[in-house]
């Protein structure tokens, strides 16, 4: 009898110290996971550097370069870069990239491709005022010489597809844009075969970046499918950017030479033709029906 009670004291003992230990494991399970401050605190320091510079290497004012996110795309005068930008610690930027020299360049149309062998360049930098970037680098060839870039505003800017549309050109090329962001480009130069096709979507409507799938045929390099980005500079011409692999395309384009239903800043005018609105995420709306609300 004694050995009976005594394994009922045990077996109820084990159950009540399981279910102590199920339900302190319910409870951790449920509490939400603690934020990492310093995560935060890189990401908005790299969104801060989100924008368009101007500058160069060697006191030079050669050099285009966007950064988005972290990434950065860059056009200079013998060669195109692409990689990324990290903040370690309060006012350090620092980039690493790889340079590609042109494989293909057409100056008077504004349209170049980088390829062939990498260089790789290392650049120490300090952002000494938000729109000032100063900083040393050295490359995978041992060459090292200094960088600045300056902040040229414009990604502030508002976007969208209505200010896009028209046809933009360069001394050869057609880019005729849909107000949907749909888009066709032709090359009517001697003997071009060269056209491309795509889609822009807005990003936010706040910031003058769009992004952009684009597929290129018969063109005398960079062919085939792409992602890349779109933007209306602070001159009104439309710059283009965009990867495939290793190799990098810069276009830009001449501003229609009248709006259809906007201007090249994107606001708004007097047409008489009904366009598609967009939300503040970035996304559009089809307009309503007449007699509807």
């Amino acid at each position: 009898m004694g050995l009976a009670v005594s394994l009922t004291y045990f077996y109820r003992k084990y159950l009540k110290t399981l279910s102590v230990f199920f339900l302190a494991l319910l409870i951790v399970g449920c509490l939400p996971e603690e934020k990492d401050d310093d995560d935060d605190n890189e990401s908005n320091k790299i969104s801060a550097l989100n924008g368009f510079w101007k500058g160069g290497f060697e006191q030079t004012d050669t050099l285009r370069v966007l950064i988005y996110n972290g990434s950065v795309y860059a056009l200079d005068k013998e060669k195109a870069l692409f990689g990324s930008v990290t903040s370690p610690s309060d006012e350090e930027v620092d980039f690493s990239l790889t340079a590609y020299p042109f494989a293909y360049e057409d100056e008077p149309n504004f349209e170049f491709v980088s390829d062939r062998t990498a260089t790789n360049y290392t650049v120490n930098g300090l952002l000494a005022t938000t729109s000032l970037i100063v900083g040393d680098y050295e490359t995978s060839s041992r060459e090292f010489g200094s960088l600045e870039l300056t902040n040229d505003g414009t990604f502030t800017n508002p976007s969208s597809l209505a200010s896009l549309t028209g046809k933009w050109t360069t001394t050869d090329l057609e880019l005729n844009i849909t107000s949907r962001g749909r888009f066709l480009g032709v090359n009517n130069g001697t003997n071009k075969n060269c056209s491309f096709e795509g889609q822009i979507q807005l990003i936010n409507t706040a910031q003058s970046l769009l992004s952009m799938t684009l597929n290129r045929r018969n063109c005398d390099d960079f062919n085939g499918e792409s992602t890349g980005f779109v933007a209306i500079n602070s001159d009104g011409a439309l710059e283009l950017y965009s990867k495939m692999g290793n190799q990098l395309l810069f276009m830009k384009f001449s501003a229609p030479a009248s709006s259809s239903g906007t201007d090249t800043t994107g606001n708004e005018t007097d047409s008489g033709t009904e366009e598609e609105t967009t939300t503040g995420d970035g996304t559009s709306e089809e307009p309503a029906a007449e007699g509807t609300t």
